[in-house]
């Protein structure tokens, strides 16, 4: 990339996805030219598990050469750069490179390691676009973004699919453009010939926050300069969270590295209380058999008494069992999904 890409304007164009954010991704890069001087990230969320064929999806839609990164790799205009199932993608000065460092939001990829690496590489010349999705990935990025004097766009909320990704991230700042997804292109042209400031200072926080996508500085001392201990712990490892010190996004961290917004999670609290509930359902059902055995070898031996003691406990045990597979049964979600919304984790969720 030339280094006077700075004086010709904003160059570096960070697009992070959820549900639903497939169709409007496609609108985007179909209506930039490929001609066009900006090299282009794009984060949407999707599992590891198998073979994706996003890249070749968002190839058709665009004549912009389209990279699913796997390494570290150059940067140069008239490039997309789709970060890998299961991996985060994070921009450095000249060099993409990817890493399984901890998830954020309980994704990996995520948005927000995504926009705030970026930011801390590129500052000004950054252009941050947030698309449809559910709860609240890319609201930090996007902060990280304006914070070192990048251009927020954010996918009016009334034209997406699922509103809550950009809704959350239009109520925790004001963004530069609110824009339906047909009008992002045009919008990213113009950004991409206007002049810029040559410099502009990075907050410490943003550093520290993309080192620690990176498993550096993710120790208790580090984690502590940006927030305070609070009672919550990690649904992904248990251990203790601090509540980041950010006036925009409620937020939180442990000390390995996992991210969260309050919306994050409350989801992973709910999940870690539903497989809690699913092992003491299993464990029950266990004992009840258990008692059972107990009981029927006590009353094939004459000993009526002891075996009526634990047929009683094994009905009891399954008494709990049963309410507690009801509450299953019947649901156990803190946080409503919007209308029409279907849980997902699939790829493009």
């Amino acid at each position: 990339m030339p280094d006077d890409a700075r004086a010709k304007g904003r160059d570096i164009v960070v697009m992070g996805a959820s549900a639903g954010g497939i169709d409007p991704l496609i609108v985007v890069l179909s209506n930039l030219d490929p001609k066009l001087q900006v090299a282009v990230f794009v984060v949407v969320h999707r599992s590891g598990e198998s073979p994706s064929t996003l890249a070749k999806l968002l190839a058709r839609a665009t004549a912009l050469r389209v990279v699913e990164v796997e390494a570290a790799t150059p940067i140069v205009h008239g490039t997309v750069y789709l970060a890998p199932a299961g991996r985060h993608m994070l921009v450095k000065h000249g060099h993409v490179q990817v890493t399984r460092g901890p998830k954020e939001n309980r994704h990996r990829p995520a948005v927000d390691p995504l926009f705030r690496s970026a930011a801390w590489a590129y500052g000004p010349r950054v252009v941050g676009v947030l698309l449809s999705g559910r709860l609240s990935d890319g609201a930090a990025g996007l902060w990280a973004i304006r914070s070192c004097g990048g251009v927020v766009i954010i996918q009016s909320p009334a034209e997406a699919k699922f509103a809550a990704m950009p809704r959350n991230a239009l109520e925790t700042l004001d963004p530069d453009h609110c824009v339906p997804a047909e009008a992002i292109g045009p919008l990213i042209t113009s950004l991409a010939g206007t002049p810029i400031a040559r410099s502009h200072p990075v907050p410490a926080q943003v550093v520290l926050e993309s080192q620690m996508a990176e498993l550096r500085n993710d120790d208790i001392r580090h984690v502590s300069r940006i927030g305070t201990l609070s009672p919550f712990t990690c649904p992904a490892c248990h251990g203790s969270l601090w509540e980041i010190d950010d006036s925009e996004v409620l937020r939180f961290r442990c000390h390995t590295g996992h991210a969260f917004s309050a919306e994050a999670l409350v989801e992973g609290i709910s999940d870690s209380t539903e497989e809690a509930l699913y092992s003491a359902v299993r464990s029950l059902q266990e004992t009840v058999a258990m008692y059972q055995r107990i009981a029927n070898r006590e009353r094939g031996s004459g000993r009526d008494k002891r075996a009526a003691s634990f047929e009683a406990r094994a009905h009891k045990a399954q008494m709990h069992a049963t309410a507690i597979a009801r509450l299953l049964q019947y649901g156990i979600e803190v946080l409503p999904e919007e209308p029409g919304e279907q849980k997902q984790v699939r790829e493009g969720t």
